[in-house]
């Protein structure tokens, strides 16, 4: 029986569309999940991939809404994270087995954006 949820969270990527997100607003969920798991207390963190029962990929889809479409947004076309998100998993289902391994099964991301579900390949 696991004690303990060890999740791995993927390091690759540039802020401000990965590794960070809002902490004051709406959809502040994301950037505060995103910065619980980043931190070096957080007890759910795995030191190595190969421990973890979960990944979590930091996408923020409310920052590629806002640093991708900008102000005021002129198009719902979900095509543009699409291609973000679905880049992101490609770069690290090459780079690393675990994607493979489970067809993304034990992935996850966390968006409280009503644009992710259609966007998202996990």
């Amino acid at each position: 029986m696991v004690k303990r949820l060890k999740v791995w969270m993927y390091k690759e990527g540039e802020e401000p569309l990965v590794h960070a997100g809002p902490l004051k607003d709406i959809y502040a969920i994301e950037g505060q999940f995103i910065a619980e798991m980043e931190s070096l207390t957080n007890p759910f963190a795995a030191s190595r991939p190969d421990e973890a029962h979960a990944f979590f990929v930091p996408v923020s889809v409310t920052n590629i809404v806002e640093y991708v479409y900008g102000h005021p947004v002129v198009t719902y076309s979900r095509d543009r994270i699409q291609s973000l998100v679905g880049d992101y998993v490609a770069g690290v289902a090459d780079k690393y087995p675990y994607w493979n391994r489970s067809n993304g099964a034990d992935h996850f991301m966390v968006s409280c954006h009503d644009w992710v579900r259609p966007s998202s390949p996990i």
